[in-house]
Order: structure tokens, then sequence, then C-alpha cells
């Protein structure tokens, strides 16, 4: 099942085409750490995958929600961010993610967002392909400009029907007057309790997401990533 959902989802996308590629250990490639090894591939690449997660929108202020500090009240973004949360608490679980909303509001692209955007923009122009796959659900790659992204997580600002599986676009502030103040972060704050018929009705957000299938498909992309050479890690030194 796993695996036909990633062929699926992943080599069928509109966004990635691919036949399946078979892997074995002699294929996998150790990265490299030469920054001119790395710069002469680049410039011959056609096909560019950039993967991004929480450390590029941390310097745009998103909180990461890893490592000391890293909870909402006394949760672990993990322990929230999932279908089953959803269904044993929902009134706390939106209101977890309606701070995650209200917060994207006062954040922007940064530096980082704005060059990878820039570069696939320069690259089409020279019949090369950039494609971002971001662990990130807060879309500053998308406000910043790119427009080849495959949301590993889905978005904050998808919300997807519970009933026909309908996606759309929800910029709402608040998503709904129940949840107008809420969400404080203080571990002292009480959780709002929000009765379910005063919560957004039959929605939840793209990003309550399954992190076991999550960690899977995120892990297989890196794989493959290695195993066709793509990354090449600059020498610290």
């Amino acid at each position: 099942m796993i695996r036909l959902l990633i062929s699926r989802s992943l080599f069928n996308s509109p966004v990635i085409t691919s036949s399946i590629i078979k892997m074995t250990a002699k294929d996998m490639k150790a990265p490299s750490s030469s920054m001119p090894q790395f710069r002469e591939d680049f410039a011959k690449a056609k096909h560019i995958v950039v993967l991004t997660g929480a450390g590029v929108s941390a310097e745009s202020g998103v909180p990461t929600f890893r490592g000391a500090g890293g909870y909402w009240r006394k949760w672990q973004a993990q322990q929230l961010a999932t279908p089953e949360a959803f269904e044993d608490n929902p009134s706390l679980v939106w209101e977890f993610y309606h701070y995650r909303r209200e917060v994207m509001g006062t954040k922007d692209p940064n530096k980082a967002h704005i060059a990878i955007s820039e570069c696939e923009k320069r690259l089409k122009s020279q019949g090369r392909r950039v494609v971002v796959i971001t662990q990130n659900i807060d879309e500053l790659h998308k406000r910043a400009g790119s427009e080849n992204i495959l949301e590993l997580h889905g978005s904050l600002f998808k919300t997807r029907c519970t009933k026909c599986e309908e996606v759309i676009e929800n910029r709402l502030s608040p998503i709904c007057p129940a949840l107008a103040d809420k969400g404080e972060p203080d571990p002292k704050a009480k959780d709002a309790k929000i009765p379910v018929d005063q919560l957004p009705r039959y929605v939840y957000l793209t990003s309550y997401f399954d992190s076991k299938l999550s960690f899977i498909l995120s892990n297989f992309i890196t794989e493959i990533s290695f195993a066709l050479g793509i990354f090449a890690t600059p020498n610290q030194n």
C-alpha cells in the first residue's frame, strides 16, 4: 500500500515525472563534500531538486517545534499533527493550527526562499527545471515565487473536506469565530474546549499528515537523491 501511494503521489505527480527506480547497494553513492565538484555538477544538471525543512523558514522567525523549547503548550507538534489527534480532540488541534496560521500572517519569505525562487526562474530560461520538495507547511516558498513545489506535509492554508475529500484554499482569519483569540502557546494557557459544532464543519487542514508515512516518504526521496548523486554537501572546513 505504501509503495503504491509513493509511486502515485511522487512519480505520477504533475510536478515530478519519472520512471520507477530500482536501487541496489551498488547504486548508492556517498554525498560529495567538494564544493568545486558541486558547482560543476550543478552547471550541467537539467533537473534539480531542492529539499527543504524547518531550517529554511526559521530565518523568517517561524517556530520550528524542534529541540529545546520546541513545544506548543505541553505538546510537541508530532503529537498533534495527525488524523488520530484530530479525531480525539478537534478543539485542541484546531487551536494549535489556528495559532500557526495566525503566526504566518506576521512572517515573510527570507533570502533563502527568494534565492531558490530566483534560481528556478533563471534556470527555466535555460530549459532547466528546479523542483522544491519541502516538509514545511507555511507556503513561504510559494510566496517567494517558486512554482514547482511538492509539499510533503500539506499546507496551513488548504483544507480538506472529511466527507467529499475536496481540497480548497482557506486564508480566513480566524477560520471560524470560535477560534478568535485562541491558541495561546503558553504552557499555562487553558484548552478552549470549543464544542465541535462551533469548529469548522467537516474540514481539516491538509497538514494533518500521518507522521509515519511522512517519515517514509521523506527517507524514500532522500535515498533516491543520494542514489542519483543529487546531494552535494559543501565542505565545512
